[in-house]
């Protein structure tokens, strides 16, 4: 009897939490399918609401996988860390460029630096 009364008030925490979360969403008024795999909230999170767009995202998350592929021709053969502090500045040359009132922070560009490193197509090294 105990644990059928636990399961039905866990289902109503659930339905709670659900109802929250669809709460949450709608009070940001964010549209999942602009998201772009929760990229753009990791990126338009550290911008002011009137560059809060998913056009400014795509912007961004171009210029940063142009930059990690000039940073893999260009430094071939340095250390990744070289090549990550290498990406991270020139991203950040390139976003402010953009004009936007407020930068992106170091640690969102780092993040997207290695998403857009590990999407890179494969080099002719064998995968040991």
């Amino acid at each position: 009897m105990v644990e059928i009364i636990i399961q039905y008030v866990l289902i109503v925490f659930l339905v709670m939490g659900l109802a929250y979360l669809a709460y949450l969403l709608k009070d940001k008024d964010s549209n999942l399918k602009d998201d772009y795999f929760g990229f753009a909230s990791v990126i338009l999170g550290s911008l002011t609401t009137s560059e809060f767009t998913p056009e400014n995202a795509k912007t961004i998350l171009r210029i940063i996988s142009r930059v990690v592929q000039n940073v893999e021709i260009n430094y071939r053969d340095s250390d990744n860390a070289l090549k990550e502090e290498k990406a991270i500045q020139l991203a950040k040359d390139a976003t402010s460029l953009l004009g936007f009132k407020k930068n992106i922070d170091g640690e969102s560009l780092k993040y997207l630096i290695r998403v857009a490193a590990a999407l890179l197509p494969p080099t002719n090294k064998a995968i040991k």
